[in-house]
């Protein structure tokens, strides 16, 4: 009842002129495509944002974006979704184990330097760390040469923040698997069910904000194996083929681009061969 209540005292505010507004800032900003009958997602979004900056309706938070770049930034943070967990679509870390990166030791491609894995949404850090995890685990396996670097962007500067943290709950903990958590985790001494990833995943990390539709924060980037997940479902093909481009400059002949598995075909491109379902190679 009162999300209902809450909901008839916002929707006056934001009209149909206010509603074209921030759709078109939103795709400006951050490349999503907002839909303009989901009132209710841009007001639930958003409804923070006319707090934060004691504003009492849309029309006046739409005149501040025109004037305030760091609102901008907050606006663009406010409608980005950051959904993710250790060892999300398990499989995909799986072949890389079993195959993917005994074949860019197996080519010669990474001799004499580190093996980049860039985690191009990387929200909190999960998938990041989860890679390198992989990496550590194939080390292990036999690929003694094998020096694992990680690279994590986001749009979002809170998310990214805490990637660099790499401070964890319990219950966020739950997918990484059994025989790596002591290993990998540390358990606080001061607060029980908080863990923090070990110094040396940590040292071989770097985390920074970065936009996948402009290209902003993505310089010198070059990457054995890419995580683009869950990502390219937000876009239109105009954005999609945009995104994509950017990933695909930055990622080495020979390396590997994972996709979610419900947004593999939006990453089809020249130059990329499906390797295995929501898994490609750069071959050109």
């Amino acid at each position: 009842m009162l999300s209902d209540m809450t909901q008839l005292q916002i929707a006056p505010s934001l009209r149909l002129d206010d509603i074209r507004h921030l759709v078109v800032m939103a795709k400006s900003v951050t490349g999503i495509s907002l839909d303009e009958t989901r009132t209710d997602f841009i007001a639930g979004r958003l409804g923070r944002r006319l707090a934060a900056n004691g504003l009492t309706d849309y029309a006046e938070y739409c005149r501040l974006l025109k004037s305030d770049m760091a609102e901008r930034v907050a606006f663009g943070e406010a409608l980005t979704t950051h959904t993710t967990s250790f060892f999300r679509e398990k499989a995909q870390y799986d072949w890389l184990l079993d195959e993917g990166l005994a074949e860019l030791q197996d080519g010669g491609r990474t001799k004499g330097r580190e093996t980049v894995f860039w985690s191009a949404a990387c929200s909190t850090g999960q998938e990041g760390y989860s890679a390198l995890m992989t990496a550590h685990a194939a080390r292990d396996g036999g690929l003694r040469s094998f020096e694992p670097r990680l690279v994590g962007t986001d749009l979002s500067r809170p998310v990214v923040r805490r990637a660099e943290q790499a401070v964890y709950a319990r219950g966020e903990t739950d997918g990484i698997p059994a025989e790596l958590r002591p290993r990998f985790l540390l358990s606080s001494k001061k607060s029980t069910g908080i863990y923090r990833i070990v110094p040396e995943l940590r040292t071989q990390s770097t985390w920074r904000n970065a936009n996948l539709v402009t290209g902003h924060g993505l310089d010198g980037i070059a990457a054995d194996v890419v995580f683009l997940r869950n990502v390219l479902i937000y876009f239109d093909a105009e954005i999609r083929q945009r995104v994509i481009d950017n990933v695909y400059r930055r990622l080495r002949i020979g390396g590997f681009l994972m996709t979610g598995h419900t947004e593999a075909s939006h990453a089809r491109r020249a130059g990329l061969e499906l390797v295995r379902p929501s898994i490609y190679r750069k071959v050109a």
